[in-house]
């Protein structure tokens, strides 16, 4: 068995080599020591975080009502546009019944150490001045503003959602947008899916990716959910036909699994053009002929208005300029760009007047799973409880519930598997456990869940929830 990475260069070759499943266990064996201090401290706040979230759901009437559950944003207190930024959301603010429209909570940039005691003081806190604590959480502000990691600390306490555009005037587009379609007298989407998957042979990643995740999903929306399911996959998964579908339907979701373009390569304005954008079926050298990027988004008519984009990919949400997995893995890059940046893909899509209410996409790069022989029933059952939260996410998402709301299994998922890399360790160190080939995996799998529960975040509003017919 090998372990491999989603994501191409421009010259349509793999980003990462493919590693054996035992030298990629082992790597992340040998790296525990010098790690263990960073997921402790993950663990303390995530098992903590989700016990106050669970709380905090229990005490509310309906924590699937913004309104009821209590709704806030965040920004950089040192934001120079901190008080235009006030302004423009504060229809957005009324709508969801914030309690005071002008007062957000404030990030100072507090280094990560101090993460722990931020929440502590400015969003446990809360309840301890007897004030609503909100469930809900709209971070305005690219990564340089807020950064990645501590959007993902906060997602386990509260439903988290970002928004970071190049402008004013597109975050004035996404609000008028958001409140616009939500007092529509009707649903602007149908009762129909969209999944895209391309397939590039077994030896290749998305072979899997489209076998073991999105046609299962596919089946389960069209026979347990009952929407109308779209399949463009395999050789049908061009460009052309993909866009020829966005620009031809209204589903309510759009769900992609591809490779996911690094162009890690190139320069840095390149990068933020392109990183993340999703790589078609296509045979030769990749171009931006069979790449759907941000250049592809038409803005002179309704383009997926009011749907909800998934894509499993690298890089779909957004690209750090160090990966969070050099420290683990022996070889891998420590360095993507100069600096943390939101893929322009999800920017584009939701600055868009008449495009989606939000998109769901992973941050670095996404690991799967690759296998000599994909048809070993373990491997089958191990592929199963991995793709379970991505089920969940799209079973909430048309069950028209919040998009934040949506996230909390991967979000459950986060904190358990950090506390299950503390305890292994915890358990190793006491002579309580000898590795061995089944651990090792074990571990493995622990790892990979953990990175996608960190990674996958939402970009827009985490209240937004879809709208759609009942038949």
């Amino acid at each position: 068995m090998k372990i491999v990475a989603l994501g191409l260069d421009f010259k349509g070759q793999p980003l990462f080599k493919p590693m054996t499943e035992a030298d990629f266990s082992r790597s992340l064996v040998n790296a525990i020591e010098g790690n263990i201090k960073a997921v402790r401290d993950l663990t303390q706040a995530t098992t903590e975080g989700f016990s106050f979230r669970g709380d905090s759901r229990r005490l509310a009437i309906d924590p699937a009502d913004p309104r009821v559950a209590g709704w806030t944003y965040l920004v950089n207190s040192t934001d120079p546009q901190r008080n235009a930024i006030a302004d423009i959301l504060a229809p957005l603010a009324n709508h969801r019944n914030m309690v005071n429209d002008h007062v957000p909570l404030l990030y100072n940039n507090e280094p990560p150490e101090d993460w722990l005691d931020w929440i502590y003081d400015n969003y446990f806190g809360l309840r301890l001045e007897n004030k609503k604590v909100p469930s809900y959480i709209l971070i305005v502000g690219g990564p340089e503003q807020v950064p990645f990691h501590f959007q993902s600390h906060l997602d386990v306490m509260a439903n988290v959602g970002r928004i970071g555009f190049d402008t004013l005037d597109e975050l004035q587009q996404y609000v008028t947008k958001l409140i616009r379609i939500e007092t529509e007298p009707e649903p602007l989407v149908t009762r129909d899916a969209l999944m895209f998957a391309p397939d590039a042979g077994i030896s290749d990643p998305t072979y899997f990716s489209c076998k073991f995740m999105v046609e299962p999903i596919a089946q389960h929306i069209q026979q347990e959910l009952n929407f109308n399911t779209h399949k463009i996959f395999r050789s049908d998964a061009t460009k052309a036909k993909l866009l020829a579908a966005l620009n031809s339907m209204k589903p309510a979701i759009v769900y992609t699994a591809s490779h996911g373009l690094g162009a890690t390569d190139e320069e840095y304005d390149i990068q933020k053009q392109y990183n993340g954008a999703i790589c078609c079926q296509h045979s030769g050298p990749l171009t931006l002929d069979s790449l759907f990027s941000a250049d592809d988004i038409p803005f002179d008519r309704p383009f997926l208005e009011g749907a909800v984009f998934f894509q499993f990919a690298c890089f779909g949400y957004g690209t750090p300029a160090e990966s969070d997995y050099s420290h683990w893995i022996e070889g891998f890059p420590k360095n993507y760009t100069q600096a943390d940046f939101v893929a322009a893909l999800p920017k584009k899509l939701l600055a868009h007047p008449r495009g989606p209410i939000a998109f769901i996409g992973h941050l670095d790069t996404a690991f799967l799973h690759a296998f000599a022989d994909p048809e070993a029933p373990h491997t089958l059952d191990r592929w199963h409880t991995r793709i379970a939260p991505f089920v969940s996410a799209v079973e909430h998402l048309l069950w028209v519930q919040p998009s934040g709301l949506a996230m909390q299994d991967l979000n459950m998922i986060f904190s358990a598997s950090n506390m299950m890399i503390t305890n292994t360790y915890d358990r190793y160190r006491r002579g309580r456990l000898q590795w061995n080939e089944d651990r090792e995996a074990r571990f493995l799998d622990t790892w990979i869940t953990r990175s996608d529960a960190q990674n996958y975040m939402i970009f827009g509003d985490p209240a937004a929830r879809l709208r759609i017919p009942e038949s």
